[in-house]
């Protein structure tokens, strides 16, 4: 222990509240020493009784130098008392008390233990970073404490978090009161809480002031060297102290510390990387002593690490690399981003551990106001396909009613739960239902495995995959590959992807690059068989940058291909996913298993399939680059893609890009030839089979069609012989309806049938004429076209009998009666009324039909024309002499008296001579 760390003077204060009840909330700021000594103190006064104290860190290099801090100052070795467990390295024994953990393995221990019976304690250490696995964590370790783990104990920890969400959403049930004493030589406080929240403690530290110096305006040089100069302008002007610079990841790391050998230094300094992907024994020079100043140039795992001791100045980027979804590799995917002003805030906390400091923010003051106060949750901004696969696995099928912190993006989880779905992880009963429709046929393709998936629940494969600690479409994949024995080439194909772009981008100017390239688009089935002869040729060179460049590839990209791969290759060997043999023959070539013979081409053709089968691609035809794709959604496949001549396909990434025209563009790439069988074969459940007739609007004639679907997306069809006579009628009447030819014999007459019997329905409902609507209309169609394909023979047909068929007998005595063609005028003559398409006017009411007549002919009409039983009046437009229209009523004896004596005048002026008027 070390009782000298500013967290100590608030040790009673901690102990009790943890004592009294099971959650806290604990904010104390960087360098305080929360990390390393909060785990000892509950753990020497027995809080966690004999079981495990677990301390959640966000990163792996955290986990591991500070479970060697506290192994250290407890006199044992790591892996003995206290001891860490990370992705690909477990130094933890039966006798290990302190465990640090990354969040992924914590939900690890929950899937093999409900109950996490062997851990007393659960703290959540820089929970301000609200990574997507820790706001599961919580979620489930309260969910856990509610119900079957009473006893199980709990804290909150950051040096920047707003406490009180956190406290109000743990609810705790502790008595203790939320205030504690000051201590001395801290300032402990406690912020208020609502009643029943858990405990707050807010410790002030011991910290020493850091001044923040911005950049007067903002420069567009690249960050690496405006970090660069920064260093130089600190060593050159003879400031004390070793040096912090923070970049967002390796390849801006790399850069910075070439910059900083470039520059004209007055003192030598020992320039030292730190990040996660670095061997353990190179991340430990960073926190070791040296004889000369230390510039050390980190990721933002120097956010949360263990202090390095001697650190005076913080050089900050203000960037990092933020996951967020990425629609176009359909995965969550590392973005540069702004970091937020709680971000900045930590980082500057590491200036001011052991002595006064300076932080120099690469960014102006007005620029920092402008950043969000705090970062926004990932589990807001990422893809939830492994959060959602692994909720299943612990029972709960529901994530977004989930007890979340922050609650998710209800599109998000539907994405994530069909993806699983798709890729077969989880059941799902959308394809279990037979819905087909009247006179055409739906076969399963494969009923049994339907009728197995009887709930949204983790399927064979899906329980297969959450074994592996992979993206769901890198462990499908791996899951596939291990059937089909092909494991080490679908590694490479996940390495491949999961990363940034491997091939640069090439413009009008590098066609040399274009030309030499040549040389690995040797085969036209998949594209990534041309990366995977890309990144062997990089291989093969040493990953040399200058020999990369000449192919058009990304060297430092080869090179983080060949360690991730590496790293996946061994989560699938720990799995037993591997042969022996094929894992050692990997390690020589990964291609060397994909390329002969062809059948192990197609092997690893289907895995990839596998892992993209949701972006399953339908040229519409060979001569074009455009393509269908599920749920209605096209693009067009990228013209460098090889895969030029396969109908079929599954695009890897997805890109929207803006055309000149300002429209979006989506655009398919990383194509890999699929083939219908393959499709039968390795999701059955999501085919399905139907004979459906379709109208051909060139031919003019009605097909049926023997159709094969993949959810909703047609892959196949097929012309059938026979037609099924009702589906031929019901094709022709839709093929009308829309609009794809005329019917001559639905004239005018017929027409005005249709609105009689609509305005009868409107103005008299207790009659209960049926609506004549487009459904009906359509209906009556395909009775009369039953058994045409023709467009001819449907415009020969005669449908007015099956109009009337829409009626009963006595409805159609009663239409003439109550909605006339006719009406009766005073000198003997029959004038013939029209009726509106609308049955009701823009008022909702119904609409009456027009009568056009002359004015000076309605003299002798003593009372105004009715129809539907009088209730409804005759809209009678009145006309000039010559037929043009002046004025309409709907009531003539009202018109005449009040109306007419006004246009008398003016109506004799223009029509002398014109009788009465």
């Amino acid at each position: 222990m070390n009782s000298s760390l500013p967290i100590w003077q608030i040790h009673p204060h901690v102990v009790e509240a943890l004592c009294s009840g099971n959650r806290l909330a604990l904010v104390a700021p960087t360098g305080s020493g929360k990390t390393t000594q909060v785990p000892q103190m509950l753990l020497d006064a027995g809080l966690a009784k004999e079981k495990k104290i677990a301390v959640l860190q966000p990163r792996r290099v955290a986990a591991r130098t500070v479970a060697a801090r506290v192994a250290w100052e407890r006199g044992c070795r790591p892996g003995e008392e206290v001891g860490y467990q990370i992705r690909f390295d477990d130094r933890t024994s039966l006798g290990t008390r302190i465990c640090y953990v990354t969040e992924g393995i914590l939900l690890r221990w929950l899937q093999d233990d409900r109950t996490l019976s062997d851990v007393g304690v659960v703290l959540f250490d820089e929970f301000h970073e609200r990574n997507l696995l820790s706001d599961v964590a919580l979620a489930l370790v309260k969910q856990l404490q509610r119900t079957r783990r009473p006893d199980l104990k709990m804290a909150v920890m950051s040096a920047t978090l707003d406490p009180g969400p956190v406290a109000e959403y743990l609810e705790g049930t502790s008595s203790m009161p939320s205030t504690t004493l000051p201590a001395k030589n801290d300032r402990a406080r406690s912020e208020p809480n609502p009643p029943g929240a858990c405990p707050v403690l807010v410790s002030e530290g011991q910290s020493f002031p850091v001044e923040v110096r911005f950049l007067d305006h903002k420069d567009e040089r690249p960050v690496t060297e405006q970090a660069a100069d920064a260093v130089e302008w600190i060593v050159n002007a003879g400031e004390p102290g070793d040096i912090l610079v923070f970049m967002p990841g390796m390849a801006e790391i790399n850069a910075t510390i070439g910059c900083i050998r470039a520059a004209r230094l007055n003192e030598r300094v020992a320039v030292l990387p730190l990040h996660g992907d670095l061997p353990s024994e190179d991340q430990d020079l960073a926190f070791e002593p040296n004889a000369l100043r230390k510039v050390v140039v980190a990721t933002n795992v120097a956010e949360t690490s263990v202090t390095i001791d001697g650190i005076r100045h913080v050089v900050d980027s203000g960037v990092a690399r933020v996951a967020r979804y990425d629609a176009e590799r359909g995965i969550s995917t590392l973005f540069i981003e702004e970091i937020s002003r709680a971000s900045a805030e930590q980082r500057k906390g590491r200036a001011g551990r052991t002595a006064p400091g300076t932080c120099y923010r690469l960014w102006t003051q007005s620029g920092h106001l402008n950043r969000p106060e705090r970062n926004t949750p990932e589990i807001q901004r990422s893809d939830l396909a492994e959060v959602v696969l692994l909720l299943h696995s612990l029972g709960i099928k529901r994530a977004a009613e989930f007890d979340w912190l922050d609650r998710p993006d209800p599109q998000a989880v539907e994405r994530a739960e069909k993806l699983m779905q798709t890729l077969g992880a989880l059941a799902d009963l959308r394809y279990t239902n037979d819905d087909s429709r009247v006179g055409e046929t739906h076969t399963p393709a494969n009923r049994k495995s339907q009728i197995a998936n009887t709930g949204n629940d983790l399927t064979p494969i899906g329980r297969q995959m959450l074994r592996l600690p992979l993206h769901p479409r890198y462990s499908r994949m791996l899951v596939e590959a291990a059937k089909r024995g092909c494991v080490p080439a679908a590694a490479l194909c996940a390495a491949l992807v999961s990363g940034r772009d491997l091939l640069m981008r090439l413009g009008r100017d590098d066609k040399h690059i274009a030309e030499a390239r040549e040389l690995f688009e040797a085969s036209q089935e998949s594209d990534f068989f041309t990366l995977m002869r890309a990144y062997q040729f990089a291989r093969n060179c040493n990953f040399s940058v200058e020999q990369c460049r000449r192919y058009g590839i990304h060297a430092q990209t080869a090179s983080q291909v060949e360690q991730t791969y590496q790293q996946i290759l061994e989560i699938a060997d720990k799995q037993g996913l591997v042969e022996r043999r094929a894992s050692s023959a990997a390690g020589e070539n990964p291609q060397s298993e994909t390329r002969n013979p062809k059948t192990t081409d197609d092997a690893l053709l289907k895995c990839i399939m596998a892992g993209f089968i949701d972006q399953l691609c339908v040229r519409r035809s060979l001569g074009t680059l455009e393509c269908d794709l599920t749920e209605g959604r096209h693009g067009a496949l990228m013209r460098e893609s090889v895969v030029q001549n396969a109908s079929l396909f599954v695009a890897a990434t997805i890109r929207e890009v803006q055309s000149r025209a300002s429209e979006n563009l989506t655009l398919l790439g990383l194509a890999t030839a699929v083939k219908r069988e393959w499709i039968e074969e390795t999701f059955p459940d999501q085919l399905a089979v139907a004979v459906e007739h379709l109208f051909d609007r060139t031919h003019k004639r009605v097909a049926a069609v023997k159709l094969v679907r993949f959810q909703d997306l047609v892959v196949h069809h097929e012309h059938q012989r026979e037609v099924d006579p009702a589906a031929s009628g019901r094709c022709l009447a839709e093929a009308h309806r829309k609009g794809y030819f005329e019917l001559p014999l639905i004239n005018h007459d017929v027409k005005q049938f249709i609105a009689r019997v609509n305005l009868v329905g409107a103005a008299l409902p207790e009659l209960d004429f049926p609506p004549f609507d487009d459904a009906a209309v359509t209906e009556c169609l395909a009775r009369s076209f039953r058994g045409l394909t023709l467009v001819k023979e449907a415009q020969a047909t005669h449908v007015r009998d099956e109009f009337l068929r829409h009626l009963a007998k006595e409805q159609i005595d009663w239409l003439d009666e109550l909605a006339p063609q006719t009406v009766a005028w005073p000198d003997g003559r029959k004038l013939k009324l029209l009726y509106a398409e609308n049955a009701r006017d823009e008022d909702g009411q119904p609409n009456s039909p027009e009568l056009q007549v002359k004015l000076h002919e309605c003299f002798t009409l003593k009372e105004h024309p009715h129809i539907c039983e009088g209730k409804l009046p005759v809209k009678l437009w009145l006309c000039a002499p010559d037929g043009k229209r002046l004025e309409a009523t709907f009531n003539w004896p009202a018109f005449k008296a009040s109306s007419y004596p006004k246009l008398k005048a003016i109506l004799q002026k223009k029509y002398p001579g014109v009788g009465r008027l």
